[in-house]
């Protein structure tokens, strides 16, 4: 006798409904009591849980659900104000319970609208803190993307919750706004020695000197990662690298910055002291020559992964395509060098090469496969085969941009089996139809949201 999906045992329909999104998961319950007693009964086990801020109920129900076994919790502030603080006094302290938190995400308006214009969120310090602190022994990463620690006006608002109380009561929260206190209050760095934390994900304007000392704190924190560009303020903080650890290794995300931020950049934030590991410069809508030459001289032994990605320059005017490259004429530039091959011969650590939105003779690519032997990752979207098809922008040592009605012309199979023989991996031409949709012509804010989350989230 066949038994349909209303009479499964409860065990093997919950091992079934554990392959469902969160959202198929939440349509299953509605589906028949059986199927609402097999999720209920053996609870949710999602490794990541995403919630929103504006859907309080469904979030208080989420959480209820799923807080016993989740990993992962990344909280999209959509709104702030009440329904913000509603979240944070009623969502956030459920999960003071679970002890087993090893990702802690908070991602911003300013990220979800890809928008600098947007405010900044504040989140209630003594309640994240505190729920940081309640799962020291395996938080790793701590996440603040568009959004602060905010002022704590009264220390005995820790009582608002029972759970809070309680396990907050080692803490202290200064109500004085300082540097020291910009991630973490520097006044409990007693106990910061028994952080399992290992990675911090923050915007740069948020970073001081104060501000690393206080994280230097974290016996195990070994990754910062920093982003600018979204948020703009009216000038770049100097940050004194030499008050970081010893094994402190810095993730550098440039995220669609204007042109003149550049120089700042060049001059303010990659200096000789930063021990930068990542470079990642996402829809600037320019390779910057000086930019990648100051990073290989000054980055050649700590640098593992170049991410340089933009969506297809969307104009039909051939004069777009160059980008003219205004650069000091030193003993580098005087011999055209193209900064890529530059950047694989020097150096000698990297691991991740990814170029979208700007073409890139064959050749080259083949150089840089010679070059570095070390790549265990190389994705490049725009290869031409002719060395005369840009001939314009060659001669000049200029760079070009992948307009929106550029066509992809299949490489030839010899060359990719002559790539191939130089790689530890097995390599091919990424195809177009298969980018992320951030990558394609005229991509949309979501997409490219979601794109730059997805390179800010990555370990590096």
């Amino acid at each position: 006798m066949s038994v349909g999906w209303g009479g499964l045992p409860l065990l093997p329909l919950r091992c079934v409904l554990d392959h469902l999104s969160t959202e198929d998961s939440l349509a299953a319950l509605s589906t028949c009591r059986h199927w609402r007693s097999a999720v209920l009964l053996y609870e949710g086990r999602k490794d990541t849980l995403k919630l929103r801020v504006k859907h309080l109920e469904k979030n208080l129900f989420l959480t209820r659900l799923f807080r016993k076994y989740t990993r992962k919790l990344h909280i999209y502030i959509d709104s702030c104000g009440e329904e913000l603080d509603n979240f944070m006094n009623y969502v956030l302290p459920q999960f003071f319970d679970t002890q087993k938190l090893q990702e802690l995400v908070f991602i911003g308006p300013t990220y979800i609208l890809q928008s600098p214009n947007t405010p900044v969120a504040k989140l209630n310090r003594i309640i994240t803190e505190s729920l940081m602190f309640k799962n020291m022994h395996c938080l790793q990463k701590l996440s603040l993307l568009g959004c602060e620690m905010g002022t704590v006006k009264n220390e005995n608002g820790r009582y608002t919750h029972k759970n809070v109380e309680y396990y907050s009561r080692p803490l202290s929260f200064n109500s004085i706004p300082s540097p020291n206190d910009t991630v973490l209050s520097r006044c409990n760095a007693g106990m910061m020695t028994f952080f399992t934390l290992q990675q911090i994900v923050l915007d740069y304007d948020r970073m001081s000197t104060e501000t690393l000392e206080t994280l230097s704190e974290l016996s195990q924190m070994s990754k910062l990662t920093l982003n600018i560009g979204l948020r703009r303020p009216l000038a770049l903080p100097t940050i004194d690298w030499r008050r970081a650890n010893r094994n402190l290794r810095v993730a550098l995300n440039v995220i669609s910055a204007p042109q003149k931020l550049f120089n700042e950049l060049m001059d303010k934030v990659l200096i000789a002291e930063l021990p930068l590991a990542s470079l990642k410069v996402m829809f600037c809508k320019t390779l910057h020559a000086d930019v990648l030459q100051r990073v290989v001289r000054l980055y050649k032994e700590t640098l593992r992964e170049l991410v340089w990605a933009d969506a297809p320059y969307d104009s039909a005017d051939m004069f777009h395509r160059i980008i003219k490259q205004q650069r000091d004429a030193d003993m580098i530039t005087m011999c055209n060098v193209n900064p890529l091959i530059l950047l694989c011969w020097q150096c000698t650590h990297l691991q991740r090469l990814v170029i979208h939105g700007y073409w890139v003779w064959q050749y080259d690519l083949l150089g840089f496969v010679r070059l570095r032997k070390s790549l265990e990752e190389l994705e490049i979207s725009a290869i031409y085969n002719k060395q005369t098809r840009f001939s314009s922008a060659i001669c000049s040592d200029n760079v070009v941009r992948v307009l929106a009605r550029d066509t992809q012309k299949p490489l030839d199979t010899e060359f990719v089996q002559q790539v191939n023989l130089f790689t530890e991996f097995s390599w091919s031409p990424v195809s177009w139809e298969h980018l992320h949709p951030a990558l394609r012509p005229r991509p949309s804010a979501e997409h490219r949201a979601d794109y730059v989350l997805q390179e800010v989230n990555r370990t590096f």
